[in-house]
This record gives C-alpha cells, sequence and structure tokens, in this order.
C-alpha cells in the first residue's frame, strides 16, 4: 500500500504516515524508486483499532497511568496531575487507554541474530511477546522473538553492539524511552500494563486480544499503588520490590 492509500485509510496527511514509519509504528519497505511502501495488514488494524479522542498524553503521564495501573507507586508527577490522572483512569476504555499512551516510546523493528539473542535479552527491560506469560494473558512468551525496552540515550549503542539491522518484520522489537526518569532499576520485565499495552498494539490478532484483555480488567479494577490487581503478579509485585 502506498503511504497515500494509507493516509487515506488512516484519515491522516502523507507527512503523518512518514513520522509513523519513522518511527516504528508502520511496517514498511522503500522501492527500487525509493518509495515507501507501508504493510496494508498493519494499516487496515490501525484503522479498526485508532480512536480519534483527542490528543495523546505526555510521556510522563502515559507512563504514570500505566505504572498505577500496574498497582505501581507514581512519584515523577504533582499531586494536582495525579488526581486527574487517577479520575482519568476510572472513565476510560482500553482503546481509548492505547491512544492516550502512545508516546510512551518509539518503537523500532530489527533483525538481531540468534548469537546474540541471549546477551540482547539481558541488556533490555522485557516487555510484550517476551514478557508476557500464561497465567495472566493466556499466552506463553514467544521465544522466537525478543521485545524490551532502553533508554533512549543507549540505543545507538545497542544497535551496535548487537549488530542490529532495520527490519520490518524482524525478530527484534526495540522501545526506546526515556527510562531514566522511571523507577526501573532492577527490573527484568516490564509492569502488566505496560506490557499489556505492548501486546494490544499488536498485529496478532490473539496477542492483540490479549492485551485488550488485561488492560480491560486493569481498568475496571481502578488503579491504587497500594491494591495491585491479581494480573500484576510478578510484573507488579515482585518487581516493585526488587526496584525498591
Amino acid at each position: 500500500m502506498t503511504t497515500a492509500d494509507a493516509a487515506g485509510m488512516l484519515r491522516i496527511s502523507q507527512r503523518q504516515v512518514q513520522r509513523m514509519i519513522a518511527a516504528g509504528r508502520l511496517p514498511a519497505t522503500r522501492t527500487a524508486g525509493d518509495a515507501w511502501v507501508v504493510d496494508a495488514l498493519a494499516v487496515n488494524a490501525m484503522a479498526r483499532a485508532r480512536p480519534d479522542r483527542g490528543r495523546p498524553w505526555s510521556p510522563a503521564a502515559a507512563w504514570a497511568a500505566l505504572w498505577r495501573l500496574s498497582g505501581l507507586e507514581v512519584d515523577w508527577l504533582d499531586r494536582r496531575t495525579t488526581s486527574r490522572l487517577t479520575a482519568r483512569l476510572e472513565s476510560i476504555g482500553a482503546e481509548e487507554l492505547l491512544h492516550a499512551t502512545r508516546r510512551r516510546a518509539v518503537v523500532r523493528r530489527y533483525r538481531v541474530s540468534e548469537s546474540f539473542a541471549a546477551e540482547f535479552r539481558t541488556a533490555v527491560v522485557l516487555s510484550g511477546t517476551s514478557a508476557m506469560t500464561a497465567a495472566t494473558f493466556g499466552i506463553e512468551a514467544d521465544s522466537t522473538s525478543l521485545d524490551g525496552y532502553c533508554d533512549s540515550e543507549a540505543l545507538t549503542r545497542i544497535v551496535h553492539d548487537f549488530h542490529l539491522v532495520d527490519d520490518a518484520r524482524g525478530n527484534a522489537t526495540l522501545r526506546a524511552a526515556a527510562l531514566r526518569s522511571l523507577p526501573i532499576h532492577g527490573r527484568k520485565s516490564m509492569p502488566v500494563a505496560v506490557v499489556a499495552a505492548d501486546l494490544a498494539e499488536s498485529l496478532e490478532a490473539r496477542e492483540r486480544s490479549a492485551g485488550l484483555r488485561v488492560l480491560e480488567d486493569l481498568l475496571r479494577w481502578r488503579p491504587c499503588a497500594s491494591r495491585p490487581h491479581p494480573a500484576a503478579g510478578q510484573h507488579g509485585l515482585r518487581a516493585a520490590r526488587s526496584s525498591r
């Protein structure tokens, strides 16, 4: 699908489509004539899920929302903003939450050699298909793919150290975010709400469905750092203890 076709289907400009490609949110390849061709399945999935409900939240608010939904404390927002965010989470749905928190990271897809896979897993904070568990999501972690977060400032180094090759359908998803501003130390995997949000943005129907279901459960539970949702499990309680 051309970028013009994608723009029409998503009801946005071609420049916005190009920005989504650059941010890794739309898989695309270049033709011999140096034009972008967008993955039609990805566009169709995005068109079905795309809500028109205002501008996405700031990265700080997005991370705070997912942290609170996981039953973890948030200390990087002022009291007024935290109160407003909590109230908003009590009236929002999973699809709208995905739209609101989409600015939490820049997503890139790469191809990584199997010889670097084990070391790569220790260099990132696992999420999505690499952090899902059957107990919470009904799906075991995917051992054939790698999915994780790294700090934005470490992205270039990780790409270099692990010889990552840009590939829209590669086996490694790397999500770059300002992790240094988060209480992330000691974590091997992201909190459950982050894992669920990443899964809910998957192009695979089963993964997307599982992620949305867990997000809806977390939203209905009502976020509270002192009373985590049972689904948080090791993603919330155990990781929270290790980060203290």
